[in-house]
């Protein structure tokens, strides 16, 4: 990743979110862009169906998130990656796969870091 998210975020996760974390983290040190992509995706969701994050968490700051751009976007793309249709860019084997699949990667760090930010905010 390219910031850490801060211990204290981590500490109102549930015990499989910090597992996914944890991966996640392996994932993008070892350049598993798709994988990146995948755990991100079900870290949020992690995070937005755990019933204990309603008592902290502002259903308003809930909605602004689910209904951003970045977190259509992620997935849709892990959805690609997923439920193979056709094939997808990044997946190609060409020379500018592997930059694709960095560049999603990154975007999808983002996003992460967005909804750590949005609903744990104090």
């Amino acid at each position: 990743m390219t910031k850490k998210i801060n211990d204290d975020l981590i500490k109102q996760l549930n015990p499989q979110a910090i597992v996914l974390l944890q991966e996640y983290n392996i994932a993008f040190k070892h350049k598993m862009w798709a994988s990146v992509m995948i755990l991100s995706l079900t870290i949020i969701d992690n995070i937005l169906n755990d019933i204990d994050n309603l008592d902290f968490v502002n259903g308003l700051d809930i909605n602004h998130f689910k209904s951003s751009k970045d977190f259509h976007w992620l997935r849709i793309r892990r959805n690609q990656i997923l439920h193979f249709e056709k094939p997808i860019e990044g997946f190609f084997g060409n020379k500018d796969s592997d930059k694709t699949l960095k560049l999603d990667a990154v975007r999808a760090d983002k996003t992460l870091k967005e909804c750590f930010y949005i609903l744990f905010r104090k």
